[in-house]
């Protein structure tokens, strides 16, 4: 909470940036023609931090980038700095959610169209030095077998090794590794960027943004400390060691206490 950003700093790799950027169809269009290898007609449907929630209790998610070609084939394009271990569960989720978007009650599931999920990640997910990993449904015993699912998860190593592919994909993947760029493409990009850093408006809602990250993770963060702070005192701890075990001030285990015993009682 009111941490200075700054925006000298940020590049296309930042997660609001590459929205921002990618959220133009030209620029999305031939960022995913370069990691897909084939051409794509017109998009012709662009949401940038697009959240889908189908049902009152479902999760819900927020896609950095959602995108429908001229057939109705959906992208999903995630910027992913952090290695959070679920990233191929969280995959599976995506491609649920999109699916349902896809297709209302009383449709045939044969109007589903192709879903593709694409991470860019600066980690290596599968430690293979590759830099592209792309999925599909096979069947274990034998492989050549394709189940014509329409679904694709692709997983980009922008550090991975570069041997057989594209030129065009190199330079991609070098930019985004290096904000340094090298050709046409990039050069549009890394000038998007900087003229969203220097835009008052965009600057603006970037702060906005990162103020309700902040807030949603002290939230998060306040919920955990609760749940162990009943642990504990359904244990029998003190105060003090309630506080030394969660690295808290006794202070600050009183208030939330406080808190927890009003929610209680207006409960």
């Amino acid at each position: 909470m009111g941490r200075t950003i700054d925006f000298e700093k940020i590049q296309l790799t930042d997660d609001i940036m590459f929205s921002s950027v990618l959220g133009n169809p030209e620029h999305c269009q031939e960022f995913l023609e370069r990691i897909l290898g084939f051409k794509i007609k017109e998009l012709h449907i662009m949401e940038s931090q697009k959240s889908m929630k189908t049902g009152l209790y479902s999760k819900g998610i927020r896609l950095d980038i959602y995108v429908k070609d001229e057939q109705g084939n959906a992208y999903d394009i995630e910027m992913q700095l952090l290695d959070t271990g679920e990233l191929d569960l969280r995959s599976r989720y995506y491609h649920s959610e999109m699916d349902r978007h896809q297709i209302q009650v009383g449709q045939k599931y044969s109007e589903l169209q192709e879903s593709i999920v694409i991470f860019v990640c600066n980690f290596d997910m599968f430690k293979k030095n590759r830099s592209i990993y792309t999925f599909e449904t096979l069947c274990v015993e034998d492989t050549k077998i394709h189940l014509q699912d329409k679904r694709k998860t692709v997983f980009v190593n922008i550090r991975g090794n570069r041997e057989g592919l594209q030129t065009n994909l190199v330079n991609l993947l070098d930019y985004l590794s290096t904000n340094q760029p090298t050709d046409e493409y990039t050069h549009k990009l890394q000038h998007r960027v900087l003229e969203m850093r220097d835009d008052t408006e965009w600057r603006e809602n970037y702060m906005t943004w990162e103020m309700k990250l902040d807030e949603r993770y002290e939230a998060g963060r306040k919920e955990e400390l609760c749940r162990q702070i009943k642990k504990k005192l359904e244990k029998g701890k003190n105060i003090a060691q309630i506080a030394d075990e969660c690295e808290e001030t006794e202070e600050r285990i009183l208030e939330l206490m406080e808190k927890m015993e009003k929610t209680s009682y207006n409960e």
